[in-house]
């Protein structure tokens, strides 16, 4: 029975439609029954202990036990030089793509009993030219010729809005993900079908539709002057606003959205007519590369050499300031030292020489009027105050009481007769 096949490669789990000929059209396109509990199977592949790859659900229930054996996330990588391994195997990621496609294609040939008519494979939207020919390639190796390459967005838009009207037209498209939703906007001119056009990734749910507004306002068109938006992935209740302002569609099963419409391209595609293009090819630079060295000739000459010493800027800060001035700091240290030695020099002496005012020691062997000595059995003299007599002591002194302050002893003229005053 003659069919078309659309896949829809997405990061987590792979949808799968076909539409089958029906007299000179085509029926509507229907799921592709892939898993064991849902239409849906993994993205992904496992790699057993005979170096067969298991494919879908199998291969991630495999990939529980021994995780190191599983592959998932190559869809994206295709392009990468760098290839994937398990266990020291190398597996280029176009290679893992095209194995997952022929499982899903000799499964719906086992169903059909034959090769589809065409086949619609699905890409992430920021894929250049360089990606989709590599992609392209490993699928021609495998024997998929009739394949044609379309944006996911792209994609989804078809399951609804496959042709788009006369003129210019701007469509959107929201898909929902575990990471956000990629916000999509597609234009059409003609009839040479949706090109992609501006996108934001990573919405938040709530701001999904403004954020399509915003993007169809700086394309200059209204939220009316939409020829629709389109919900796919995993869409949460009352997604949709209640008096949308344009066309809104989410279909029965939004996650397959983009397999179903990719299944709807392919009718375009097999009958030739309304021929999805693919996005233009993105200019890249492939450096050319050496595998093998031929003879290296003479070094060249070194060109000379200039080296201009590099004096940084002097530092602004308080240490600096010490640095410049540390001779000046230097001196001041020495002079407070100094001055520090004196004030405790006379300290000490201040201290180990008493009080001040004590009595004064008399002159040795002063006799008479001018030594100061009263002769003996003179009277002793009256010090100022009225004290009363003080008794003497050798050598001929008068201390000062120890109650009173010390005066100066004074010294006394007498005549020989025994007369005289002080």
């Amino acid at each position: 029975m003659p069919y078309v096949l659309g896949i829809d490669v997405a990061q987590g789990r792979t949808h799968a439609a076909t539409c089958r000929r029906q007299g000179p059209g085509w029926a509507e396109p229907e799921p592709l029954w892939l898993g064991e509990r849902s239409p849906a199977a993994a993205s992904a592949l496992f790699v057993d202990d005979e170096g067969y790859l298991l494919t879908g659900d199998a291969a991630a229930q495999a990939g529980a036990q021994v995780p190191s054996r599983l592959l998932t996330g190559f869809h994206r990588r295709i392009g990468d030089d760098v290839p994937m391994l398990v266990e020291g195997e190398p597996f280029p990621p176009e290679t893992l793509t095209t194995v997952l496609v022929e499982g899903i294609a000799e499964h719906a040939e086992s169903l059909f009993g034959g090769p589809p008519h065409h086949l619609v494979l699905t890409h992430p939207g920021d894929w250049g030219g360089y990606r989709r020919e590599v992609l392209r390639r490993a699928l021609a190796e495998a024997g998929f010729t009739a394949v044609t390459l379309v944006p996911g967005s792209i994609a989804a838009l078809g399951a609804h809005l496959p042709v788009p009207g006369p003129g210019d037209q701007v469509a959107g498209v929201c898909e929902f993900g575990n990471d956000g939703v990629n916000v999509t906007l597609a234009t059409a001119s003609g009839a040479g079908g949706w090109q992609l056009g501006q996108s934001a990734e990573g919405v938040a749910p709530a701001a999904a539709l403004s954020t399509l507004f915003a993007l169809a306002g700086a394309a200059s068109t209204s939220p009316k002057g939409l020829a629709g938006v389109v919900f796919c992935g995993d869409v949460p209740p009352h997604a949709l606003p209640a008096r949308p302002p344009c066309p809104m569609f989410a279909g029965p099963v939004p996650p397959a959205s983009a397999a179903l419409g990719a299944a709807t391209l392919a009718t375009l595609r097999a009958d030739h007519r309304g021929t999805p293009q693919e996005p233009p090819a993105v200019e890249t630079t492939l450096l050319p590369r050496v595998d093998t060295l031929g003879e290296l000739g003479e070094r060249p000459p070194r060109p000379p050499v200039e080296i201009t010493p590099f004096e940084l800027p002097e530092r602004t800060g308080p240490l600096s300031l010490f640095r410049r001035r540390r001779p000046l700091a230097a001196a001041v240290l020495v002079l407070a030292a100094a001055v520090s030695a004196v004030v405790i020099t006379v300290t000490a002496r201040e201290a180990t020489a008493g009080p001040a005012g004590g009595p004064a020691p008399a002159p040795a062997g002063g006799s008479g009027p001018a030594g100061g000595s009263a002769p003996a059995g003179a009277p002793n003299p009256v010090p100022a105050g009225g004290l009363g007599p003080v008794p003497a002591t050798a050598g001929g002194a008068t201390p000062a009481p120890a109650a009173t302050p010390a005066v100066a002893p004074t010294p006394t003229h007498c005549a020989s007769s025994g007369e005289g005053h002080c």
